[in-house]
């Protein structure tokens, strides 16, 4: 055979094999199977709308509903002390007599001399009629006897003076003089606090007042001492200051509080709860459901084994949890546990909450 005719061939027979059963063997030599996808354990929550109230708790001071300090109207010795420190009292009830005796007298001397006037005046008033007295003796007749009205006004008011009276249903709380004890006018005398209701005193910062109006109820927590409840109650914001305290930046607000039973009293220290807003039908996460990622905050879904990542906005934060505004839906099954090892479309496994 010829010498170039037999190169020829076998040149063509190494390229068919280099060609084709060539190539087909290092195929089936590279083939690998696919790795096996990793599933992470996960949690979930169903989300929910929920009615949410955002609240804000700041320190009060209870004082007494009205807090008087009585004093003498006229002066005098002080006769009877019908009352002691501690008592209750009614409104319109005695406390203390100044002098009755004297005004007592005063009193009948006016009266009997207003009968005198009050006689003779009517004596001129038919001779007048009859044009037997002149008009100057009439006038000085009924001169008279407006004098004398006064003057027997005047001795019933010094009477009843002479009498201090409680002016409201309270507790008397000092006495501040004896029986025998002589009184000026003006000088104080007793003090008497209304305590069936207090009202508890509270500075509200600058951020918060404007969420206040006066008639809104609120929640009074007094503080819980050894052997007491401590239940809270609730009370109505009264008293709302317009200007700050120009040292604390404060606003001043009251609340009024209801002691029919009486186990509050002016000078403790309490909590009252206020209302900042309200969020009917809110959908609402845990906080540590959430991720930041390259400054935007992140949330994974499951559905159907296969994590979905949303981006969402959020609004207030209420305890634990925080408003969402935007990125997720009622019904979607939000990740709350093994959110941090997953990306978009990672497969999961639904765990035990």
């Amino acid at each position: 055979m010829n010498f170039r005719l037999v190169r020829f061939f076998a040149i063509l027979s190494t390229a068919w094999l280099l060609s084709g059963c060539g190539r087909e063997s290092t195929a089936e030599t590279v083939v690998e199977q696919p790795a096996k996808a990793r599933i992470v354990s996960v949690a979930v929550e169903t989300l929910a709308p929920l009615d949410l109230a955002e609240t804000f708790t700041l320190p009060a001071t209870l004082e007494a509903w009205e807090d008087l300090l009585l004093a003498a109207e006229i002066a005098g010795p002080v006769r009877v002390v019908e009352r002691r420190e501690g008592d209750r009292v009614l409104k319109g009830e005695i406390i203390l007599r100044i002098d009755p005796e004297a005004r007592k007298a005063d009193l009948d001397r006016a009266r009997a001399e207003f009968d005198v006037q009050r006689s003779q005046f009517e004596r001129m008033t038919r001779l007048r009629d009859e044009q037997i007295v002149s008009p100057q003796e009439f006038d000085d007749a009924r001169r008279n006897f407006e004098v004398a009205r006064a003057t027997l006004r005047s001795a019933e008011v010094a009477l009843g003076k002479s009498v201090l009276i409680s002016p409201v249903d309270g507790i008397i709380d000092r006495l501040l003089v004896d029986r025998g004890e002589f009184v000026s006018e003006g000088t104080p005398v007793a003090e008497v606090v209304q305590v069936d209701r207090l009202q508890a005193v509270v500075e509200v910062p600058e951020k918060d007042v404007h969420f206040l109006r006066v008639g809104d109820q609120v929640e009074v927590i007094p503080a819980r001492l050894v052997g007491e409840s401590g239940a809270t109650r609730v009370g109505e914001l009264n008293y709302l200051a317009f200007k700050a305290d120009p040292t604390t930046r404060t606003y001043r607000a009251k609340v009024a509080v209801d002691n029919a039973d009486g186990t509050l009293r002016p000078g403790m220290i309490l909590r009252v709860r206020f209302l900042r807003q309200s969020f009917p039908r809110a959908l609402a996460v845990p906080l540590y459901a959430l991720l930041e990622r390259g400054g935007q905050t992140l949330a994974f879904v499951e559905e159907q084994g296969v994590a979905r990542r949303r981006v969402i906005s959020t609004g207030s934060i209420i305890g634990d949890r925080v408003v969402v505004l935007e990125g997720l839906s009622a019904g979607e099954r939000l990740i709350v546990r093994g959110q941090h090892l997953l990306e978009d479309g990672s497969t999961v496994a639904v765990g035990n909450h």
